[in-house]
């Protein structure tokens, strides 16, 4: 009876434990559902979680809807930043970005360092997870992100990727992307990495 009792404290003292580490996330509305930031003061780090109204569904983040929400975050007066300090915004899988998989496959397609028929760079010593984040890089939504940062002290330094996903062109289902051939890179696990400057 006592180490059933024992047991029972110690889940409830863990699970007090997972709440105090997360904090209230930003949220919004979009057509799709709910989208909200959490954060995590244990890991210190951010995570875009989107959360679809249509049952069986994952809902395309837009563009304009991710910057609406990390706009929140930065000029809430309850702001997640107030006396904290993260290391990253998790974007989640690349394949919930509509818009940067189409800029991702049509980089790679244009790029004289992806080999399209082998689905593979063409020198063996380049990281394809760091080849796919410098792409990502350059988009300007990165440049949008950073600037809107910069308003609760952070800087947007750098993407991570990885777990890139190649396939075949044909099989994406993205309209943008139809007249494309070849194996060309379409998902993967994405980070936005963040530095405190004040």
């Amino acid at each position: 009876m006592r180490i059933i009792f024992i047991g029972i404290a110690l889940i409830s003292f863990f699970k007090v434990s997972v709440r105090a580490q997360l904090m209230e996330p930003v949220k919004i509305k979009t057509p799709h559902g709910i989208l909200k930031i959490e954060a995590n003061l244990k890991w210190h780090t951010l995570r875009v979680r989107a959360e679809t109204s249509i049952p069986g569904e994952n809902g395309a983040i837009a563009e304009a809807d991710l910057l609406k929400l990390i706009e929140k975050l930065v000029t809430e007066k309850d702001s997640l930043l107030n006396g904290q300090t993260f290391s990253s915004l998790y974007l989640g899988r690349l394949v919930e970005y509509p818009w940067l998989v189409t800029f991702l496959m049509r980089r790679a397609a244009e790029s004289p360092e992806w080999q399209a028929e082998r689905g593979r760079l063409k020198i063996d010593s380049v990281n394809i997870n760091d080849w796919v984040a410098t792409i990502l890089f350059t988009h300007p939504i990165r440049d949008k992100i950073d600037r809107l940062f910069r308003k609760s002290g952070y800087r947007v330094t750098g993407i991570s990727a990885e777990k890139v996903l190649v396939n075949d062109a044909s099989k994406v289902e993205r309209k943008s992307v139809k007249y494309l051939t070849g194996k060309l890179p379409f998902d993967a696990q994405t980070w936005l990495i963040l530095k405190k400057i004040k």
